[in-house]
């Protein structure tokens, strides 16, 4: 029996883009840069895979039968063509927008649009699928073969930016690209669910230190100490990065004052809006609590008046209108991995 070998692959290297980019989206430091690394060359290998089946793809569409399969086949291809096309673009022109999304966002949205189509092809195709497949020598030598073209393709390609000088070559580990040299408040304000709450009066606001620890108190915004100084870098998920110098206070100052129990876990930031995201106590000591960043007062855009400067992260954990600091007993990955709220 004939098997699908080049739908089999295509499905594997699919899955393995797709974990790797959602694994590569969250994580923001040089020691994780692998997943984007492994999203490159799957990327490559789908291209690879797609040429071979192009020879295929022309002969079903000259069949002319019509039917839910074949719509659903040319609708998967269509978007993944279109995933693929985002990615590439962005990754070799440089940063670009569509109708107020940047070329990475779109790349993100239309993959997340193509999981339902992945899954419904996944089960059509591996449906009578035999172990033996997988077993079998000529199916490793072909796999292989994908997997030396692909790294082939991704290396051509990054030595073809660097020789061109092409914006691409330019772009951070994470695909990211630096917006232009600016002061202070000068980068984009962006939101991951597009918080934009009233700007925060300081008149009332409160910073609150409580959960597992020795003592609960709150700080009004002239009880913070201002000495603290890290350069950081804030890398966005829109795909733009800044290195900014942000002024505020220690959180390990906070936590050395609450004194956390001998069990506590993990640290939870939260936002006026309710956005949160949750840290170890490890990560949580090396952060900073900014009120300016250069010589800036905090815009209300970029979090006035208290904002978490979390190096290593990604922008959507840099939660913005800090008011309540948490410390848990729990780990620091009862959180979803996006936030959700």
């Amino acid at each position: 029996m004939k098997y699908p070998w080049a739908n089999t692959f295509l499905l594997l290297l699919l899955t393995v883009e797709s974990l790797a980019g959602v694994l590569g989206l969250v994580s923001g430091s040089p020691d994780k840069a692998a997943f984007i690394l492994i999203h490159r060359v799957a990327g490559w290998g789908i291209v690879a895979v797609l040429s071979w089946k192009v020879v295929n793809v022309r002969r079903s569409l000259r069949l002319r039968r019509a039917g839910s399969t074949r719509v659903a086949s040319l609708a998967l291809l269509v978007v993944l063509v279109l995933t693929l096309t985002s990615g590439f673009v962005w990754s070799i022109t440089g940063p670009y927008q569509v109708w107020r999304l940047s070329g990475v966002s779109w790349h993100i949205y239309i993959g997340v649009a193509l999981t339902p189509l992945l899954i419904w092809h996944a089960a059509r195709l591996t449906a009578g699928l035999p172990p033996s497949f997988w077993a079998d020598r000529r199916t490793f030598i072909r796999f292989a073969g994908v997997v030396g073209v692909a790294l082939l393709l991704w290396r051509v390609s990054e030595a073809a930016l660097a020789a061109g000088d092409l914006p691409g070559a330019r772009r951070r580990f994470t695909g990211s690209y630096a917006v232009p040299d600016g002061r202070g408040n000068s980068f984009p304000q962006t939101s991951w669910l597009n918080d934009n709450p009233a700007p925060v009066s300081t008149d009332s606001w409160r910073v609150k230190v409580h959960g597992a620890v020795e003592r609960e108190f709150s700080k009004g915004y002239d009880d913070l100490i201002e000495g603290a100084a890290m350069s950081a870098t804030l890398d966005c998920t829109g795909g733009w990065n800044t290195t900014r110098v942000w002024h505020g206070i220690r959180v390990a100052d906070l936590l050395e004052e609450a004194g956390p129990v001998a069990d506590a876990a993990s640290v939870t930031f939260t936002s006026v809006t309710g956005y949160y995201r949750r840290f170890s106590m490890k990560e949580a000591g090396s952060y900073l609590l900014a009120t300016h960043v250069g010589d800036e007062l905090l815009s209300h855009g970029h979090g006035y008046p208290l904002r978490l400067v979390a190096p290593g992260k990604r922008g959507f954990e840099w939660v913005k209108w800090v008011t309540d600091i948490r410390v848990n007993r729990t780990s620091k990955w009862w959180q979803p991995p996006l936030p959700l709220q």
